[in-house]
């Protein structure tokens, strides 16, 4: 088991990784002296497929537990779907604060750190992810939020998790499809940091995709340290060190919307198709070399995930990234790596590089 400390003062927290993370969970609500009702807020996928993993901690929880399932999909991060999750949590949680535990995959927590940010003006939250994506990414460092039909996570908030459990006995139950989804995550962190992160990806791509375990949780604890210390350093993201995590996806998020968060395309295929645009328009700017834009493609590839869109129209796309969060004072502003292990953030990019290079890659 390994703990890394995400440091923000009053609001610090440890994350576990490691199999059985999740059983340390009854011993740390005793810690918190909290005897106040737990409402595990999951879908109906994960309850089925984590119930032999969770069911055990829970029942050993003395806590009354009140258990919110959604449906599956991105769609659960919507106005409607908040506003449900909210109107369940009240009628049982009248004369107690209650504890959220968001047990799921990045919309879970996503929608789940929303609601305790929000509910009786913040109550605290505990992260259990249980997908590879969301143990190395949305699990970690505070943003919640629910997306609107035009734009995704448009309406959020900054809340900091009590503790975050990442056991890594959850992703022996996904489908290769979810793993690979992760590793659009994954890919991000080795092309933003230097130390050679990136070509361990390339020499041990076959080895996470099988869920190896020991190289699994050097992967997860790699990416969860690196985004640690970035939190550490902007939480709130805005003295331009947190932005370097939107790598790939500017255009990412754009191509979720435009495809009106279809389950044809999911989150980290869509940030990996965000970082081949991103890096194509930097190799057009002449900031990036043609072999650094290659090797971002071939690992891309390897690891499963699209490196071309199609049935998309690019004015669509255009249309939601016009909604994008990180535009200021009316220009935009993008993350484009100089070089593997090096981004820049650049402001102001004509619509012509930004239409040429998706015109490349959506078919």
């Amino acid at each position: 088991m390994k703990k890394i400390n995400v440091n923000l003062k009053k609001k610090s927290y440890d994350i576990f990784v490691g199999s059985g993370a999740v059983r340390r969970l009854p011993k740390f609500l005793k810690t918190m002296e909290f005897s106040g009702p737990v409402v595990m807020i999951t879908d109906k996928t994960v309850a089925l497929k984590t119930s032999k993993i969770i069911g055990p901690v829970l029942e050993s929880i003395p806590n009354d537990i009140l258990r919110v399932v959604l449906p599956p999909s991105e769609k659960s991060k919507s106005i409607e779907v908040f506003q449900d999750t909210i109107q369940k949590i009240s009628k049982k949680t009248k004369t107690h604060r209650p504890v959220i535990l968001a047990v799921g995959g990045g919309v879970v927590g996503d929608l789940a750190g929303f609601v305790a940010a929000t509910y009786r003006r913040g109550v605290p939250l505990i992260q259990i992810p249980t997908t590879l994506l969301a143990q190395v990414d949305s699990a970690i460092g505070g943003k919640v939020g629910i997306d609107i039909p035009e734009a995704k996570n448009f309406i959020g908030a900054f809340w900091q998790p009590k503790i975050v459990l990442i056991d890594t006995d959850f992703l022996t139950s996904l489908p290769i499809r979810q793993v690979r989804n992760g590793l659009g995550e994954v890919i991000k962190y080795g092309v933003i940091k230097k130390g050679g992160f990136f070509e361990f990806l390339e020499d041990n791509i076959e080895d996470i995709l099988a869920l190896k375990k020991n190289v699994l949780e050097k992967v997860i604890f790699k990416c969860v340290s690196i985004k640690a210390d970035i939190v550490a350093k902007d939480e709130f993201d805005v003295k331009d060190i947190r932005i370097i995590l939107n790598f790939g996806h500017t255009l990412g998020h754009a191509v979720e919307a435009a495809s009106g968060y279809s389950k044809s395309l999911n989150h980290g295929e869509s940030v990996a198709l965000g970082m081949v645009i991103a890096s194509e328009i930097a190799y057009k700017l002449d900031m990036l070399e043609k072999k650094s834009l290659d090797r971002i493609k071939k690992l891309i590839k390897k690891a499963g995930l699209p490196v071309k869109l199609k049935g998309m129209l690019v004015e669509d796309i255009m249309k939601a990234y016009s909604y994008d969060k990180k535009f200021t004072k009316g220009a935009n502003r993008f993350v484009f790596p100089n070089e593997i292990g090096s981004v820049e953030i650049i402001e102001a990019i004509p619509e012509l590089p930004i239409r040429s290079a998706l015109s490349e890659y959506v078919e």
